[in-house]
């Protein structure tokens, strides 16, 4: 069976990078723009009223216009997010550590974290608006609790992926076990922590949402939930997509961080 030859020489490497990197930013911006213009032509073709489905030019035409008053929500919903990210990372990654070393720990404290994680937050979101208020503190507690198990549950794979037999390779060596910890289980769990942090950047924007959603006066949350009061789609789906870009900006951040701080995990090593 006939097999495909990867490129050997430096140009057919570089020439091979280039096509690699013109498909991963090509490919998606064409789906999303195939997407777009199918909606805004669907919308014609079939004379969909706007008041019903926008299309996209005019969603993106009360976004520039309204832009003024949606900045300040913008700012609100943005920070929240980061701060409950912050919170939770802050809370989770040294609790993994712990767990991950002391198994007597892990056997007291994992259970209950599982069964505290299988409680509905939209259950638990009332309950913090009742005992924090519609202010900072029940956004904050909400985006923290949905993305503190991805990073605690991901940091503890992380730390016990490795292999046993380089323990045995560092005490061999001499390494003391805060060496060890540094310089071999912190490295080696970093792609597994990283993994966690971008799935919980994807919970943090729906649990910021959804404390928005159940009591706020500030956030994009607020912004739609207004605008669907007045049954204003255009402003809804503008709301919507400034909270897409956010979702998109904080992931890809954290994915950026990934490609800066564990070079030996990229694919092309």
């Amino acid at each position: 069976m006939k097999t495909t030859e990867l490129p050997s020489t430096p140009a057919a490497i570089r020439m091979w990078a280039l096509l690699e990197l013109v498909l991963a930013w090509f490919l998606p911006l064409a789906t999303i723009v195939v997407f777009l213009a199918m909606w805004e032509y669907a919308g014609r073709l079939f004379s969909i009223p706007e008041f019903l489905l926008p299309s996209p030019s005019a969603i993106f035409r009360r976004l520039v216009l309204d832009w003024p008053q949606v900045w300040p929500h913008f700012l609100f919903t943005a920070s929240m997010i980061v701060e409950g990210f912050l919170l939770a990372t802050a809370v989770a990654i040294p609790l993994a550590i712990v767990i991950a070393s002391f198994p007597s720990i892990e056997r007291g404290l994992y259970p209950i974290i599982a069964f505290s994680e299988m409680i509905p937050k939209t259950i638990i979101a009332p309950l913090l608006i009742v005992w924090f208020g519609i202010g900072i503190g029940s956004k904050l507690a909400l985006t923290a609790l949905l993305t503190f198990f991805p990073i605690l549950v991901d940091t503890i794979s992380g730390l016990r992926s490795i292999d046993p037999q380089l323990y045995h390779i560092t005490r061999s060596m001499g390494a003391s076990g805060r060496q060890t910890f540094l310089y071999v289980q912190i490295p080696a769990a970093l792609p597994f922590i990283f993994s966690g942090l971008k799935i919980a950047s994807v919970f943090a924007v729906g649990g910021e949402l959804l404390a928005e959603f159940i009591g706020s006066t500030n956030g994009l949350g607020f912004l739609i939930i207004q605008a669907s009061n007045f049954m204003d789609l255009e402003q809804m789906f503008a709301a919507i997509v400034a909270v897409t870009l956010q979702g998109l900006v904080f992931f890809y951040a954290i994915a950026l961080l990934e490609h800066v701080f564990t070079p030996w995990a990229r694919p092309d090593r």
